[in-house]
């Protein structure tokens, strides 16, 4: 096995760290904000966790090299990316608000 040619061996076990106490205290932060069953705290959670699953696989992108952003059309596509998931955010936001807020009929 070849050792790490790596210019920053300090990123991955900070990262590793980030994340596990991002794991373990943010679940609790939501529970103590918002009742289990309200649904913001099911959305918090899943956004919250969908947006460092997102970073980390945007860090691995960058950190291999596999876009050049300004080569093609991955800039466009990049953007796309990044635009995507705030559109899916936003738009289950206001899903959730509408559910919660416009009477019903019956």
């Amino acid at each position: 096995m070849e050792p790490c040619q790596c210019k920053n061996k300090v990123l991955i076990p900070v990262l590793i760290v980030v994340v596990l106490v991002f794991t373990y205290f943010f679940p609790r932060f939501i529970l103590n904000n918002f009742d289990a069953s309200d649904p913001w705290a099911s959305y918090l959670y899943q956004y919250g966790f969908g947006l460092v699953t997102f970073l980390i696989g945007l860090l691995l992108i960058f950190k291999t090299k596999a876009i050049k952003l300004g080569r093609g059309s991955e800039t466009f596509w990049f953007g796309w990316l990044i635009a995507g998931f705030f559109i899916f955010a936003i738009g289950h936001a206001v899903w959730i608000y509408l559910a919660l807020n416009t009477p019903v009929k019956g």
